[in-house]
């Protein structure tokens, strides 16, 4: 009878961790952080934003209004 609780010991820790990495939560991500919101500044040396909306217009992942759409948020 004392054994039967032994298998919940186990299966606990399993659902956390895949709770914390599937992101429930509420918009919630593993850290307990709110990632739907990029508040990040680019970092110093890094990619320029704006380059890489011109890298996509040219390779066709994003339209011309699309990429004025960012080019007006960028600036």
């Amino acid at each position: 009878m004392m054994f039967l609780w032994l298998p919940f010991l186990f299966l606990i820790p399993f659902a956390m961790m895949w709770m914390m990495r599937s992101g429930n939560g509420g918009g919630m991500g593993c850290c307990g952080m709110d990632h739907s919101a990029n508040t990040h500044a680019p970092a110093a040396g890094g990619p320029d934003p704006l380059e890489i909306a011109r890298q996509r217009l040219a390779r066709g992942e994003i339209d011309s209004a699309q990429f004025e759409e960012i080019r007006r948020a960028i600036s």
